[in-house]
């Protein structure tokens, strides 16, 4: 409206300019036409002049083809200064819009920036945290680095219990959480607080203003708390825990750091399930040991229960006795076998001179190497034996096959295993032994 309003003055001007003009042109004539007739000027002489000549008509039009015509250069001048406003305008648009989108390049940039620097701050945590194997290590490592390297106010880290229906604070870089952690902090899962709610929901979740969140849970240890994030720590859909950061000022969390503490919070849960399968495969391991020290050691009792070998080298030559008496530096070293004492060697020396450490190192090696032999030689006397045991099932088995009958069947069954070393009798029964039931025997007596 202000440019048509603008344009309408500049063309009326131009208008009654042309129409001034032009008026001029009808003056002269009729002045000219009555100095030429020596006419008065007076009224009746200038109508007298206009009506009786008709070029004075033509010259009467003038102010009217002059105001059009000015009219209309008018208007071109109009539409040269509106088109002039406009590209002022549109300098003045693009002009705001680069400063806008200089000012959008700038926040951009400072977020990448600061992305950049998380994501650095983020692979350096898990760059430490892969290299420590103990639980509580890890935790505590990963609670300051994530406070240090990201400057927040609290981390804390949340592990789920064995039951499952709590997750308890288990490190922390704060001193109010060090005191929450002496009290058994424990959160309720789905329930209590943005910690349960991320743990149960298994999303993070964020408290940007913590007075207006409706499941923030008010702690007195953590005062200063105006904001907080719970990011639950999950390894194939099972949730571990919970990494809990808060800060001190509000709106501290965006889309741009959940991503980047998320990211962290997947390599954290990564390293607690690696430490804790680390601690059950050496605790499996150690389980195992036990277990074959004390096989190792029942087996070695049952072979040397009956007979106990015994073997001594004097310059005399071998005998199958134990020495009669060591001097005062001989040297006795056990041989063990995973923990486990099953014999042990002595050495004697002529005079007074000991033995020095290079021949005890050697006689130690000795003795480790033939512990290990000694025990491969029982085991496969072991596996033989096995071997000859299912060497005889498997014949009994052929032949019970071939039997046709139920009688011929135990037959066979009392004869083969009357042929087993030290039986005396074998007697195959079928049937109740109570007295009111018919009992079929087959007795097979080993002769003497």
């Amino acid at each position: 409206m202000k440019q048509t309003g603008t344009s309408f003055r500049e063309t009326q001007k131009y208008a009654l300019a042309g129409f001034g003009f032009g008026f001029l042109f009808p003056i002269i004539g009729t002045i000219i036409k009555l100095s030429i007739a020596a006419l008065p000027f007076n009224l009746a002489n200038l109508s007298a002049v206009h009506l009786g000549d008709p070029l004075m008509w033509i010259i009467d039009t003038a102010p009217i083809f002059l105001g059009i015509f000015a009219s209309m250069a008018g208007r071109r001048q109009d539409e040269m200064k509106e088109l002039n406003e406009q590209l002022k305008q549109r300098e003045n648009d693009l002009l705001i819009e680069r400063m806008e989108l200089e000012k959008r390049v700038q926040e951009r940039t400072e977020r990448l920036s600061r992305k950049t620097e998380q994501l650095r701050s983020a692979s350096y945590i898990a760059r430490q945290t892969a290299e420590i194997q103990d639980l509580a290590s890890i935790l505590n490592n990963v609670a300051n680095l994530v406070t240090d390297q990201f400057g927040f106010y609290h981390t804390g880290i949340f592990l789920v219990n064995e039951t499952g229906d709590q997750v308890i604070l288990q490190a922390t870089s704060s001193e109010g959480g060090k005191e929450m952690i002496n009290k058994g902090h424990a959160l309720a899962i789905g329930t209590q607080g943005i910690v349960g709610h991320a743990a149960g929901q298994k999303k993070s979740r964020i408290a940007l203003d913590v007075g207006s969140d409706a499941v923030f849970f008010n702690n007195p240890y953590l005062p200063m708390t105006r904001s907080e994030a719970a990011i639950p720590l999950m390894i194939r859909n099972k949730v571990l825990g919970v990494l809990d950061i808060q800060s001190d000022k509000p709106q501290a969390f965006s889309p741009e750091d959940l991503d980047v503490l998320e990211t962290l919070a997947d390599q954290v849960a990564i390293a607690i399930e690696n430490a804790r399968l680390l601690d059950e495969s050496q605790a499996a391991l150690l389980q195992l040991e036990a277990l074959t020290s004390v096989r190792t050691r029942d087996a070695w009792s049952k072979k040397v229960a009956n007979r106990k070998r015994v073997f001594t080298y004097t310059p005399l030559g071998l005998r199958a006795e134990r020495p009669s008496q060591l001097p005062g530096n001989s040297v006795e070293v056990p041989l063990t076998l995973r923990g486990q004492r099953i014999g042990r060697i002595s050495i004697a020396r002529r005079g007074d001179e000991p033995l020095n450490n290079v021949e005890e190192e050697i006689i130690t090696e000795v003795a480790n190497q033939a512990g290990l032999a000694i025990d491969n030689i029982r085991l496969l006397e072991e596996a033989t034996q096995r071997a000859k045991q299912e060497q005889v099932v498997g014949r009994l088995a052929s032949r019970f096959s071939q039997s046709l009958n139920i009688d011929a069947l135990i037959q066979t069954a009392a004869r083969e295993l009357g042929q087993l070393p030290d039986v005396a009798e074998v007697s195959v029964i079928i049937g109740n032994e109570s007295p009111e039931v018919p009992t079929r025997q087959k007795s097979k007596r080993r002769p003497e």
